[in-house]
């Protein structure tokens, strides 16, 4: 070998020495690099890889949050259900797989052979569901046979976790609930309001591609919701539901409403009305058996209407509706009409009331089925609505309780102070008087005695004393034609005259509860602060949040919204409500042992001189120091004489025996019912923390708060045909004395309703 070529091998050799260095120096840099990253940030590039990798993915769901009453017993909660899920692209791999797949899933699940060979049929699919809401045992019956040597070959199949929502109790405390739809999203209730609590995030398995070709698996863990602990006492609740039941029952009305409240804090104990379904199956029709239901109909009018003025573009969406009431036999009456015209048909639009409680079954079911989608959905929103809050009417004399307390706060009238009554009042010089529920007039009557009897004339009287600005000033301040916050959805707002609306008449007739229109829990914890010390508290259903561990995340403490009065008014105020149940109207709810402050209300509805009222009464115990409330509203109860009934207070009476011994209110002669349930009272271990509001300290905090009269919105604050053109208010009735004060009538409704009515004046209770 030549020099020359000893002297290019030996290069060569060098060069392949430094390339061959070069290389192992990179790969060891690059060793450690990876290395580090790994370690440093390995779970962040872990993930990473997963997302990018996705082969196939499973979601986890979350499991949606309890709600409990304040005695921990659960109101609804989820049920872990499974689905029967096929894998086709597995189970097609061998025929042998395939059939005893096939086989197998036949003999354990509701599945036909036609319906297996559907699901299989997209070879390419890793995902088919077969069936829902399968239940454990059913599951670990196929899990067990698949482990065994005849089931060695099924393959392709598994079971995805579901959670089904579970109202264990039925349709207790339905509309307090609510419910909820697909996709875990609530509708009404604790449900839709704290539906973003109670909702989780659902977890993920991810399956992706190894490096060797085989197939790994990394899970993201789910999120559970948290736990709703709401005041709701299960037994409260279920008192009051089966005592609305019984009145169903025996006597029947259009509709009843209850709210059971703690005075001092806001709480609601309970709510129920006589609608009601079962949340586990919010669609079921059955729901309606027994309802009267309105729904939107629409009819073809051939040629022209001899309404001509009425008829309107349906594209434009103006409506002219005009109220007329048509009864007819099988338990449908025409309430109202609307009529519109496109270019190319008139079509007239009808509201058509539904009495189903006078329909056979088989008229029922013909009723239903002829539904459409719309009014079929019309009708159960009717049902799912919950009365207790998102109904309005007018409120009657429960109402005069604002009045006088108003007018006492704002020392336009004293203690002491007497009016006479002599059964009407001349509000507006050369128009018809308006007059009291006892047209001989009670006579001399101080203000204990005017609200005792419920008498209208000396209302009217303090009312003018007061004027229209101080009027409106505490109609503001008790949240009058204002929602109150209620943590629930679909809360109304019910309408009031506006202070330069109040001319003589209408503020006249709002005294006494006319031509203003309430909700319930408008009514109910505006009452709550007249009794408690002046008190306002945003009314609530929910006390904390906690966490799927049980820990606390939030509690929902008490919220004082402003002074309404002085704890001075409130006293009298008390005093006078008691003299109501042991001297006036109320009596019916009075119970003997126990001291109970209340008002009666009776009111008259549109049309007047139908014969329809709203009985109602709304009272509290012990007298001393309240500890609950109870609101009762009867509408349309199916007697002979509503306004004489005594409905409310009579109604009130029953469920207030059933609560005093559950909540350890004891009587003053020691004859108390004992308590025979098996559940704690209000004062359980459970319910550990002192929510009761500090009431000194809240009044202290309040007093500095500016009580004068706030705005509402222009909607809220005009009426409708409850204005002063109504000329007949005739709420006759429950309570009512003679001038001499003794009863006209001992039937025990405290009746004194005569003969006369009137077109053109306005009586009442």
């Amino acid at each position: 070998m030549s020099k020359r070529s000893k002297l290019f091998l030996k290069g060569m050799r060098r060069k392949t020495k430094i390339a061959y260095l070069l290389v192992v120096g990179v790969l060891v840099a690059l060793t450690i690099r990876v290395v580090y990253i790994n370690v440093a940030n390995g779970k962040e590039y872990s993930e990473a890889v997963v997302l990018q990798m996705d082969y196939n993915s499973t979601d986890i769901p979350y499991e949606r949050g309890e709600i409990l009453d304040r005695n921990g017993n659960v109101l609804a909660n989820s049920e872990k259900t499974y689905s029967l899920i096929l894998e086709p692209v597995n189970i097609l791999i061998t025929e042998k797989g395939k059939a005893a797949t096939r086989a197998a899933v036949l003999e354990y699940f509701d599945v036909s052979g036609d319906d297996f060979d559907k699901h299989i049929a997209n070879e390419d699919s890793y995902y088919e569901v077969v069936l829902k809401d399968l239940p454990y045992t059913k599951v670990k019956a196929f899990e067990d046979y698949c482990k065994t040597d005849e089931g060695a070959d099924v393959i392709g199949v598994r079971f995805e976790t579901v959670y089904k929502r579970n109202y264990p109790n039925g349709s207790l405390a339905c509309h307090l609930l609510g419910y909820t739809a697909s996709g875990n999203v609530g509708q009404g209730g604790i449900e839709g309001y704290y539906n973003d609590y109670l909702n989780g995030v659902d977890g993920k398995t991810y399956r992706y591609m190894s490096g060797l070709g085989g197939v790994d698996s990394e899970t993201v863990a789910a999120q559970n919701g948290e736990t709703v602990v709401s005041t709701i006492d299960m037994n409260i609740q279920k008192i009051i539901e089966d005592n609305i039941t019984e009145y169903m029952q025996n006597t029947g009305a259009k509709q009843i409403g209850i709210i059971a409240m703690d005075p001092n804090n806001g709480e609601i104990l309970g709510m129920a009305s006589s609608r009601t379904y079962d949340p586990n199956d919010p669609m079921n029709t059955q729901a309606l058996r027994n309802m009267t239901v309105t729904v939107t109909q629409e009819v073809e009018i051939e040629g022209a209407d001899e309404n001509a003025d009425s008829l309107i573009s349906v594209e434009s969406a103006k409506k002219n509706t005009t109220a007329t009431t048509e009864s007819s036999e099988d338990g449908t009456t025409t309430e109202s009409s609307t009529e519109a015209t496109t270019e190319q048909k008139n079509v007239k639009t009808e509201e058509v009331e539904y009495d189903f409680s006078k329909m056979s079954d088989e008229e029922f079911h013909s009723t239903i089925d002829g539904f459409t989608s719309d009014q079929l959905y019309e009708a159960l929103n009717y049902v799912w609505q919950n009365y207790c809050i998102s109904d309005v009417f007018e409120p009657g004399s429960t109402y005069k309780a604002f009045t006088i307390a108003g007018a006492m706060e704002d020392g336009v009238i004293s203690d002491g102070d007497e009016f006479l009554c002599d059964g009407s009042q001349v509000v507006v010089e050369g128009e018809s008087p308006i007059y009291c529920s006892y047209r001989a007039g009670h006579g001399m009557v101080d203000v204990k005695r005017a609200l005792a009897v419920s008498c209208n004339d000396a209302l009217m009287q303090i009312a003018d004393k007061e004027g229209p600005e101080t009027f409106d000033k505490y109609q503001v301040i008790f949240n009058i034609g204002s929602k109150t916050g209620i943590d629930l959805e679909g809360e109304t707002t019910g309408i009031k005259y506006d202070v330069e609306n109040l001319n003589p008449t209408e503020l006249a007739t709002s005294s006494f509860g006319q031509g203003v229109t309430t909700s319930m829990i408008q009514m109910a914890t505006g009452f709550c602060s007249v009794i408690n010390g002046g008190n306002y508290y945003v009314p609530h259903v929910v006390k904390r949040l906690l966490d799927s561990d049980g820990n606390v995340v939030e509690n929902m403490d008490p919220v004082l919204v402003r002074k309404t009065i002085s704890k001075e008014v409130s006293d009298y105020m008390k005093t006078y409500l008691q003299a109501v149940v042991e001297e006036g109207t109320g009596y019916a709810a009075g119970i003997e042992g126990y001291t109970i402050g209340g008002k009666t209300g009776t009111a008259e509805k549109l049309p007047r001189g139908n014969g329809k009222y709203v009985l109602s009464f709304i009272g509290f115990t012990p007298v001393e120091n309240p500890q609950i409330m109870l609101y009762v509203v009867v509408d349309e109860p199916h007697v002979e004489d509503q306004s004489g009934s005594g409905a409310g207070a009579k109604l009130f009476n029953q469920v207030m025996q059933d609560l005093l011994p559950y909540l350890n209110v004891y009587s003053t002669n020691g004859d108390d019912v004992a308590y025979d349930g098996t559940e704690e009272p209000l004062s359980s271990a459970f319910d550990t923390d002192t929510e009761t509001a500090d009431t000194e300290a809240a009044t202290e905090d309040a007093a500095a708060e500016d009580t004068s009269a706030e705005d509402t919105s222009a909607d809220d604050t005009s009426t409708d045909d409850t204005s002063a053109d109504d000329t007949s208010y005739d709420d006759t009735a429950d309570d009512s004395y003679t001038a001499d004060d003794t009863w006209e009538d001992d039937s025990g409704t405290g009746d004194d309703t005569d003969t006369w009515s009137g077109d053109e004046d306005y009586s009442g209770e």
